[in-house]
């Protein structure tokens, strides 16, 4: 803790930009005292105005002072080396006729005197009106923040439910894609039989290449009359094994009809043709 007291000094130095007499109003006001007295603190080079006062009140007085456009300075009495500045009782004026500004309040924007901690009458600034403003605004934040806060976790719920059967989807519409070969196929065999009434038992019968492949498709086989097994990868898939599509073929009336219901791959996969009703 400081146990050092200090001494306030005022001194009749003014910046060239700074008019003397509104700063000895200032003081005036400062001090509660008057004009003429408020001038005498500035007719020495050097004028003691505080003595024997604690640091924060010392600071208080320096700022106070500063803020009316005079100079001041704060000094040590325990460590003072410098010669001894006229004190105001020196030129008989009384201390206690300079108002004591401990309990005064100052504006925190222009530093002019107030009366109470009201809006500034010099400048206007209201330490109220800006400390509701800012409780108002950590209220806003807080309750944006929740907002946000609730919106970012309804999002990952919605994601969260969602991506399951966005994955379904995309799987469906890649396989989609792959099994476009397996049809441009079947409607191959379909104008071979129609025309021939010959239906074919292996690839080669149907005039096709003996290994079929894409990158969805592992192999397309025609089998026993012309049942055609097209086998999907299982990289494709996600799966640990391949999943297979059959086509069978039967004739009806002169028209050839197709089932792709049959085969290992899962129901939600399967084109909208090819679905299995019963499943």
């Amino acid at each position: 803790m400081d146990e050092n007291t200090y001494k306030i000094i005022i001194t009749n130095t003014v910046a060239f930009d700074k008019d003397k007499s509104q700063i000895i109003k200032k003081l005036a006001v400062l001090f509660n005292t008057s004009d003429q007295k408020a001038a005498q603190l500035l007719s020495s080079p050097e004028t003691v105005i505080k003595n024997n006062i604690n640091k924060a009140m010392a600071v208080k007085y320096l700022t106070a002072i500063h803020k009316t456009g005079a100079n001041a300075r704060v000094v040590n009495t325990a460590t003072e080396k410098i010669p001894k500045a006229t004190t105001a009782e020196e030129k008989h004026q009384n201390l206690d006729e300079l108002g004591d500004i401990s309990e005064k309040i100052f504006c925190l924007a222009c530093g002019a005197v107030k009366d109470s901690v009201a809006a500034c009458l010099h400048c206007g600034f209201d330490p109220q009106a800006t400390d509701n403003k800012n409780k108002r605004n950590v209220k806003n934040i807080i309750k944006y923040s929740g907002i946000t806060v609730a919106l970012i976790a309804a999002f990952i719920i919605a994601y969260q439910l969602a991506l399951p059967f966005y994955n379904v989807y995309a799987k469906k519409q890649k396989i989609a894609q792959g099994l476009e070969l397996a049809f441009d196929t079947r409607d191959q065999i379909t104008t071979l039989i129609l025309e021939t009434n010959f239906w074919p038992s292996q690839n080669i019968d149907a005039n096709l290449p003996k290994k079929i492949s894409n990158g969805i498709i592992e192999s397309l086989i025609v089998g026993e009359h012309a049942v055609m097994t097209v086998t999907l990868r299982a990289r494709v898939l996600d799966t640990d094994s391949s999943k297979t599509i059959i086509f069978k073929p039967s004739s009806s009336k002169g028209k050839l009809i197709w089932n792709c219901q049959k085969g290992t791959l899962e129901n939600e996969f399967r084109p909208d043709n090819c679905r299995n009703i019963n499943q």
